[in-house]
């Protein structure tokens, strides 16, 4: 019978230590989820998806900016629609007192409510506010990062958004003195005047919804780059869970073939030397 030559014997164990480093690197990219067992594995994907990363934490960012920058507009605009309704009952109560049947007496108890209304008006914009920062009277002008550069922004401009009674377009003489209603006279120029207001608040929130629909744009843009990016990055370091499975099977499947080759190459060896002795 042949003696079986030890480079049999250090294949074999070469095979289980080959077979056992691809099973380790296995069961890690597994454990990891990443393609790379250690950074020194794939390097350049490495940091290309660290780049990435990067930008997906800004656009994630951006996108919640966007939704606080709907909030500031919802706010605004809730605003204006209270001070619509107020101007809605002052052109109610101006059109009353422009009616000749009505004596000085009626048109004074009239004016008090009137007056009530445009100091209600003044008040609804000093209170319309986003932390503090005052919305519609005309002040307001900000910007939204709204991508992974700082800029690239999408600009909340209000400043042309001013619903105080002078901003709306009423005036010292009419919409805005102490005895607008008091007169028939009075009451016919305080109603054109408030045409005018009505139609200047028309146009401030047209110009808030405008740039809602800007916002809501770019949150739509935002999230789909945000996905785009998740999926390339996921495609250069994230494991193939089905393809790292096999490969792990496979190599705990060569394991045991070498462990049961170099068990057979012992006996082999041993059954040989013992027949030497014999004879």
């Amino acid at each position: 019978m042949p003696v079986i030559g030890s480079s049999t014997s250090g294949a074999s164990i070469n095979n289980i230590n080959n077979s056992f480093r691809t099973s380790e690197n296995s069961l890690k990219r597994l454990g990891s989820g990443s393609r790379s067992a250690t950074p020194a594995g794939n390097a350049a994907a490495l940091a290309v998806a660290a780049a990435k990363q990067a930008d997906i934490s800004a656009l994630r960012q951006s996108s919640t900016n966007t939704v606080q920058g709907l909030a500031v507009l919802g706010t605004a605009d809730s605003g204006l629609e209270r001070v619509g309704g107020l101007l809605n009952r002052a052109k109610e109560l101006a059109t009353q007192a422009n009616s000749g049947s009505l004596d000085s007496q009626s048109r004074a108890a009239i004016n008090v409510e009137y007056q009530n209304l445009v100091a209600e008006i003044n008040s609804t914009v000093s209170s319309t506010t986003f932390n503090g920062t005052a919305l519609i009277d005309g002040s307001y002008n900000q910007n939204f990062q709204a991508g992974s550069s700082a800029t690239d922004v999408v600009s909340a401009n209000l400043s042309s958004v001013n619903a105080t009674g002078a901003g709306l377009g009423l005036t010292a003489g009419a919409g805005l003195s102490p005895t607008a209603l008091t007169t028939q006279a009075g009451a016919a120029a305080v109603s054109t005047e408030l045409d005018t207001a009505i139609a200047n608040l028309s146009n401030f929130r047209s110009t808030v919804g405008g740039i809602q629909s800007q916002f809501t744009f770019r949150g739509d843009l935002l999230d789909t780059q945000t996905n785009a990016l998740l999926e390339a990055t996921s495609a250069l370091v994230d494991v193939d869970i089905a393809r790292e499975s096999s490969n792990f099977a496979g190599s705990n499947l060569l394991s045991q073939l070498s462990i049961a080759t170099l068990a057979q190459t012992n006996q082999i060896k041993t059954s040989s030397l013992l027949g030497l002795l014999r004879r």
